[in-house]
């Protein structure tokens, strides 16, 4: 009964002071609301399963390598063994994702993420398809035999309008014609988080469709990615792991047939794949971090404002202490209104991390090959409960030591005097660190902010090349079946017929499969030596590159001269290298006209390049060499990435860039279609991503900083009006008082300062690997962040030291 006394009354206090409520409100509500934001993706990363039936019983079988990752594969005649041996499993599936599928239709063409799955695949998930019907085992019996696809609910709706009679009608897909027998039920986009499938086609048809064509219809290579098994009644998942290890034999013709260089590795359907989990960790614990920074700001600014009110509170505490009130009785009506209080703000947080949820996930929604990627961050039991255990978690945090100190207070002075005093006297060391406490992680947050936006900016500049007005694509004309010659023609052709573009000045390309035209990470490795010192090779990369390269991109050749018409297939092989070869080989000459062995191939080296390699205080510029395109064999691979400077926006320039393309072939895939700067972005989606979450981060922190500040020295006017009314009495001029009070805010905010430049340089250092062009004791931003928040802090002080400055000393001493 007396909890619902509590409660009660600890409403009519939180509304008596609406203002101050509110402003508590949006003060925790922001700390749980990004706690919660970040959690949601943590959960869909780490823990929600997929949309299956029984997922608790579904696990994936990866074959892990001697690299230690989980990509190494199976073969068919593996999984065949695996799938039939085992008695841990009532059914074991297999499947292949490939990244990119062309598709054809009526109106249209696109590159899809697909897979090809056996036939039992969408039953062992519990699957019920939502028009037609899935596969049949003989579908999945015969290679090349059975061009049969699923689709997906979302590409029946887009493309199909969701028409049913789109069942038995032909899609081309990668040249092929497959017919329509099925719908994947609404929601279903396979079961690897963050890389949603569009359709699925049985796995004999992979070699029809155009992978892994070098392998036989046997499949004695790895060309399966993982297999996906629903657990039978009364097995375990460490219990699967061990039998399939036992019956497994290793078959794969791209392996050597030693039992010690693979293994069977088993891992709940649940969250990412084991090898992505280790691309996401870093970013989630970093964001992770700040929110918690942020809600521990929250949390001091809320414990100040607690122990303040509880000084204007000190009579009433007073009064009922001796009136027989225990101090454990003083301690739970004090703490059921900071859990009222938190339980409130609960509701709040929950509300602002829908819209903060949606905004991060607009950071990984699409990557730099153009690819949608999607998350399922709806909240499920698993946020609900992190959302309430941090709200309760919370109201002991900011309430418990305010409330303990209520009950820590001389009863005699305070019904005597009744003006806090002494209350206040034995909190205000305590509440003065708790704001300092505030600046110095205010301080953090700023320091890590300012780094990470000059990293983000070094980043979207580019390093010695210029990625303003440049638009990329990429056309794969092997997935038309195109011969090396009908490649190297409709390359010439493209080329040519996109320089004639009015809104272009000039256009590049780099050999598709050596990854993104302006990526320093990106390409091929090969093995560079001087000659007579072969078994001294350097590893580097290389990009194979057509003419105009450094021109286009506009990177500086410090040496030599760039490549020309001249350098093809029947002239001398020639190669640029970057500043970083040429310092490794010649420190003390220059590298032009000298000779260098190049995975067996003696070249000469025409030009050195400068580095494109962003600054970085952990990644020194690596050797990096480039070679002519045309040199190349051009038309073994079809497979064309380009890259061309616009005279406007690249997003305007797109549909004409697309359209002359599909003027020389309308099936071509064009994929990648994008601004450099938009690539280059979402290449370094953590640097933006953190650098957005830490500068709002900051600010707020900044805003909740100056609010702590200005409520403590409220406060500290109000509880002390009748001493200042006594100074200025005996003389103490308005000027003397303003010194005094503006003194107080300012030695907080110093305190804070000195000790929030020790934590940046302790908390900037986790940033390391994500800073570009900027090192983490860049003076600049730590002097910079520092006067902004002593700034704040000298602004927030002069408000409460003009009221104090403005006392009448008459009336304050009438008080009490």
């Amino acid at each position: 009964m007396t909890i619902w006394q509590d409660l009660r009354y600890s409403v009519r206090i939180l509304l008596a002071s609406r203002m101050t409520s509110a402003v508590m409100l949006l003060i925790l509500g922001a700390g749980i609301g990004a706690n919660t934001a970040i959690f949601s993706f943590v959960n869909s990363l780490w823990f929600k399963p997929a949309s299956v039936d029984s997922p608790n019983r579904l696990v994936k079988v990866f074959a892990k390598g001697p690299s230690g990752h989980y990509g190494a594969g199976f073969s068919y005649p593996e999984y065949q063994s695996l799938r039939d041996h085992n008695s841990s499993f009532s059914s074991l599936a297999a499947e292949t994702q490939i990244a990119q599928t062309h598709v054809i239709f009526p109106d249209d063409t696109r590159e899809l993420r697909g897979a090809f799955v056996s036939a039992n695949y969408f039953s062992s998930l519990g699957l019920q398809p939502l028009a037609g019907r899935f596969f049949r085992t003989e579908e999945d019996s015969v290679p090349d035999r059975d061009p049969v696809a699923v689709i997906s609910a979302d590409l029946w709706k887009n493309h199909f309008h969701a028409d049913r009679a789109v069942i038995g009608t032909e899609l081309q897909i990668n040249q092929v014609q497959f017919r329509i027998i099925g719908v994947a039920p609404a929601g279903f986009y396979g079961v690897h988080t963050g890389n949603p499938q569009e359709l699925w086609m049985p796995l004999m048809m992979l070699h029809a469709a155009r992978y892994f064509g070098t392998c036989p219809h046997q499949f004695d290579c790895s060309v399966i990615d993982d297999l996906v098994g629903r657990l039978a009644d009364g097995r375990a998942l460490h219990d699967a792991g061990d039998e399939l290890s036992r019956i497994v034999v290793w078959s794969a013709s791209d392996w050597a047939r030693r039992d010690d260089k693979r293994r069977v590795a088993v891992f709940p359907l649940a969250g990412l794949d084991p090898d992505e989990r280790d691309v996401y960790s870093t970013q989630m614990r970093v964001l992770m971090g700040v929110a918690a920074v942020l809600l521990l700001i929250s949390c001091a600014n809320l414990a100040g404002l607690f122990l303040a009110r509880t000084v204007a509170r000190s009579r009433e505490m007073a009064i009922r202490l001796s009136l027989g009130a225990g101090a454990l009785r003083i301690v739970r009506q004090l703490m059921t209104e900071s859990m009222l209080l938190a339980l409130c703000a609960c509701g709040v947080g929950f509300a602002f991390s829908i819209w903060a949820r949606s905004w991060l996930a607009g950071f990984y929604n699409v990557d730099s090959e153009g690819f949608i990627h999607s998350f399922d961050l709806r909240a499920d039991w698993r946020v609900l409960l992190f959302s309430g255990v941090l709200a309760i978690a919370t109201s002991v945090a900011f309430g418990l030591l305010p409330a303990y100190r209520a009950t820590r207070q001389d009863l005699i002075t305070q019904l005597k005097e009744g003006a806090g005093s002494a209350v206040s006297e034995r909190s205000g060391l305590l509440r003065r660190g708790l704001v300092s406490a505030q600046v110095a992680l205010s301080l953090a947050l700023l320091v890590c902010a300012g780094l990470m936006v000059r990293s983000a900016r070094a980043v979207q500049g580019g390093t010695n090349f210029d990625p303003r007005n440049m638009a990329v694509l990429r056309v794969r004309t092997e997935l038309l079946h195109y011969t090396p010659q009908q490649n190297e023609e409709f390359f010439r052709r493209v080329v040519e017929r996109l320089r004639s573009l009015p809104a272009v000045e000039a256009v590049t390309f780099v050999r598709g499969g050596e990854g993104l035209i302006w990526n320093w990470d990106n390409g091929r490795d090969t093995n560079v030596a001087l000659p007579g010192r072969e078994a001294q090779a350097v590893q580097a990369k290389h990009h194979d590159i057509g003419l105009q390269f450094f021109s286009t991109m506009r990177i500086p050749l410090h040496d030599g001269r760039d490549f020309t018409e001249h350098d093809d297939a029947h002239a001398p092989r020639v190669a640029i290298v970057n500043a970083a070869l040429a310092q490794r080989f010649w420190p003390d000459s220059s590298a032009a006209g000298k000779s260098l062995i190049v995975n067996g191939q003696r070249v000469q080296v025409v030009g050195v390049a400068a580095n494109i390699q962003p600054a970085n205080s952990l990644e020194p510029p690596v050797p990096y060499l480039f070679l002519p395109f045309w040199q190349s064999d051009p038309g073994k691979e079809g497979d064309l990435r380009l890259a061309l400077r616009t005279k406007a926006q690249p997003q305007v320039v797109l549909s004409d860039i697309r359209r002359a393309v599909q003027q020389i072939d309308p099936n071509i895939p064009i994929g990648e279609d994008m601004s450099m700067m938009k690539q280059i972005e979402t290449e370094y989606m953590p640097v933006m991503l953190s650098r957005s979450v830490i500068s709002y981060s900051g600010m707020l922190a900044l805003c909740l900083s100056a609010i702590g500040l200005f409520s403590v020295l409220t406060y500290f006017v109000r509880t002390r009006t009748r001493e200042i009314g006594i100074r200025m009495a005996l003389g103490a001029q308005s000027a003397n008082v303003l010194r005094l009070i503006v003194g107080q805010g300012v030695g907080m905010g110093l305190v804070g300062i000195g000790v929030g430049v020790l934590l940046a340089a302790g908390t900037s250092r986790l940033l390391a690997a994500w800073l570009y062009g900027v090192n983490t004791m860049d003076v600049g931003t730590y002097v910079a962040s520092a006067a902004l928040l002593f700034i704040v802090a000298l602004a927030a002080s002069y408000a409460p030291a003009l009221r104090a400055s403005h006392v009448d000393p008459m009336l304050a001493l009438r008080q009490d």
